[in-house]
C-alpha cells in the first residue's frame, strides 16, 4: 500500500472511527499472486516451446487449448491484481467505504438499491432467524478461486446509480461477501417480504416471484412444483417436478439481491408447506 493511500485510510479511520471490519489489497497477497501470475506465464512459455520447437509441434485441439489456457490464464491474474492494487473496504453499521489510489466512495446501507453476486456454485442460502423464526439475516457463500478470481465478485449498486465492483482479490473476500449481504438484507427484507404477502410480484431481473410461483421469460412454475434453486458453474438453476434439467438457466451475476431471492423462495415453500 503506497502513502497516499495510507493517508486516506488513516483520515477515515480518524473521522469515522474504527470499522467493524477491514479488507485490503495486502502486499503479501499482491506480491504472492504476481508471483503465481508469471509462474504460469512462463510455465505456459516452457510448455509452448517444447511443444512446438522440440516437442511433436502437431496440431491437437486439446494440447493447444492448454498452451492457451496458461498464459491467459497468468496474464488474466497479473491484470486483475494492477487494477486492483490500493483498494481498502472499511465496514461500519452506517455503510461500506471505498478508497482506491485516493478515490473515496462511500454506500450508506439505507440507500443501496441491489447488490450483485458472482459465485460458481452453491446449493443453499445460509439463513439466521430471530425468536419468531423469522429471516433476519441471508447470505450465499462463495468460494474464492485461487486462480480466475475475475470469476467471483461483487458489485453494490446506491439507489442513484453508483455502483462499486468489490473484487475476489480482497484479503477474505468471503468474509466480505458475507458481510455486505448480511447488511443489505437486514435492510431491504422488510420491506421486500411485506410487499410479496400483499401480493404484489418481485422482480429479480427476468425473474418474477409472487405468491403464486416464479415466472422466467414465460415459463411458469408454482410453488408445490418448484424443487430446488441452486447456482451452478454461474448459472442460476431452477428445477421443476420430476423434470431432470433446469427449466430456468441465466446468469447469477444478471440477477440483482440473489440473497433476497433465495430467501423469499424459502420462506415462500416453507409457507406453502405449512
Amino acid at each position: 500500500m503506497d502513502s497516499l493511500d495510507d493517508d486516506h485510510l488513516n483520515r477515515s479511520v480518524t473521522e469515522l472511527g474504527d470499522p467493524d471490519a477491514l479488507f485490503q489489497i495486502s502486499r503479501g497477497r499482491f506480491l504472492a499472486k504476481l508471483t503465481i501470475g508469471v509462474s504460469i506465464i512462463l510455465l505456459g512459455l516452457v510448455a509452448n516451446y517444447l511443444w512446438w520447437v522440440e516437442g511433436p509441434g502437431r496440431v491437437d485441439h486439446i494440447a493447444i487449448a492448454l498452451l492457451v489456457t496458461f498464459p491467459l490464464t497468468g496474464g488474466g491474474l497479473l491484470w486483475h491484481m494492477y487494477r486492483q492494487r490500493g483498494l481498502n473496504i472499511l465496514i461500519y453499521p452506517t455503510g461500506l467505504l471505498r478508497l482506491r489510489r485516493g478515490e473515496v466512495d462511500s454506500f450508506p446501507w439505507k440507500d443501496v438499491d441491489h447488490v450483485r453476486v458472482k459465485l460458481q456454485r452453491t446449493t443453499a442460502a445460509e439463513i439466521t432467524r430471530n425468536e419468531d423464526g423469522m429471516p433476519i439475516e441471508c447470505w450465499l457463500p462463495v468460494e474464492v478461486p485461487t486462480f480466475q478470481l475475475w470469476n467471483v465478485g461483487l458489485t453494490v449498486a446506491r439507489e442513484d446509480g453508483v455502483e462499486t465492483q468489490l473484487s475476489a482479490a480482497l484479503t477474505d473476500y468471503a468474509r466480505l461477501a458475507e458481510e455486505v449481504q448480511k447488511r443489505t438484507f437486514a435492510i431491504l427484507w422488510p420491506d421486500v417480504w411485506k410487499r410479496f404477502l400483499s401480493g404484489v410480484p418481485i422482480a429479480f431481473g427476468d425473474l418474477e416471484v409472487s405468491l403464486a410461483g416464479v415466472r422466467h421469460v414465460g415459463k411458469f412454475i408454482r410453488w408445490f412444483d418448484l424443487k430446488e434453486l441452486t447456482v451452478l458453474q454461474g448459472k442460476l438453476r431452477i428445477k421443476q417436478g420430476k423434470k431432470w434439467f433446469p427449466v430456468v438457466l441465466t446468469d447469477v451475476f444478471a440477477i440483482p439481491n440473489p440473497h433476497i431471492l433465495f430467501a423469499l423462495v424459502r420462506e415462500a415453500q416453507r409457507a406453502t408447506v405449512s
